[in-house]
């Protein structure tokens, strides 16, 4: 005997596309099954700050170029 499906792959999508957009999560309970669908939020890449003895060594590096030009 086959399980009987309790939510369709097409209204799963459709719930799928609600959360997103209205960045809510959504439960439904069929037959004491509870299925939650939340918004997906990409982690978020944040850039690293240079240090400090990072910026000077490329200040430092930017102005041995520069000095060597002139000369």
């Amino acid at each position: 005997m086959t399980k009987r499906i309790l939510f369709s792959t097409i209204e799963l999508k459709r719930l799928a596309d609600v959360a997103n957009s209205e960045c809510v999560t959504i439960e439904l309970e069929r037959e004491g099954t509870t299925v939650r669908v939340m918004p997906y939020k990409p982690l978020r890449t944040v850039k690293e700050k240079t240090s400090r003895q990072e910026e000077a060594d490329a200040a430092l590096a930017e102005w041995s170029v520069s000095r060597g030009k002139r000369q």
